[in-house]
């Protein structure tokens, strides 16, 4: 399949690995306040890479790089990802999935050896999040939290904290759904390149009103992390 940017060294989006990230285009939410809008409908300003050239940029950097990330858009809506993922593991590399789950049957297929679900909110506020795609969301998002839990696959869940989408409440939702998790992390909201404009304007939380959000995982017996400034 043909991908839409290469991020050719990175330390922070494979954890404890070091690793390049590949970019898919196209996916079937429209968050508003998405930072990667030119992977939703700018395709006209990227430039393409086919598979046979990042092979072969794989096997120059086999001795510098450890993993390989996948992310987007949703890369999981592209069936060919699944034989993507068997060439490049063949080579030697980790792979990790960013997914925000709504794909269930092909986060099945992908043999990765790491897998990153982003929870939007709780599911009573998932309509901000401009779901396109058909069917019972809620009922795939579950079925690819469970299977992520109980894959044995080494994992995180993720939000991204952003006011009026996320708040305590909808932490403590979450949660609920988590347990038996290795780690869920808070990501702090970017108020910028954001797909709807206007979100651009929303002051992110502060770092101590993530801290009381983390506080109700840890008391949920969940491990969590912050992640902010990036």
């Amino acid at each position: 399949m043909t991908y839409y940017g290469i991020q050719k060294h990175t330390l922070i989006d494979y954890p404890g690995e070091v690793a390049c990230t590949l970019f898919t285009y196209g996916c079937n939410f429209r968050c508003p306040y998405c930072h990667n809008p030119e992977l939703i409908n700018e395709k006209d300003k990227l430039t393409p890479i086919g598979i046979d050239e990042i092979v072969e940029f794989l096997k120059k950097r086999k001795k510098l790089l450890e993993g390989v990330c996948f992310t987007g858009g949703e890369p999981l809506m592209n069936n060919e990802i699944i034989d993507d993922i068997k060439i490049i593991k063949s080579l030697g590399f980790k792979i990790k999935i960013d997914t925000n789950g709504s794909f269930p049957l092909n986060l099945k297929k992908t043999d990765a050896d790491y897998i990153a679900m982003d929870i939007k909110t709780s599911f009573k506020k998932y309509h901000y999040a401009g779901y396109q795609g058909r069917g019972d969301l809620e009922k795939k998002l579950k079925e690819s939290i469970n299977w992520i839990i109980n894959s044995g696959i080494d994992h995180e869940f993720r939000t991204t904290v952003v006011p009026y989408m996320v708040d305590i409440d909808d932490i403590k939702e979450i949660v609920k759904g988590l347990k038996g998790t290795k780690k869920y992390v808070l990501s702090q909201f970017r108020a910028q390149n954001t797909l709807e404009p206007e979100w651009s304007e929303i002051i992110p939380y502060h770092l101590g009103k993530l801290e009381e959000m983390k506080k109700v995982v840890l008391d949920s017996g969940i491990k969590c992390e912050i992640r902010a400034g990036y």
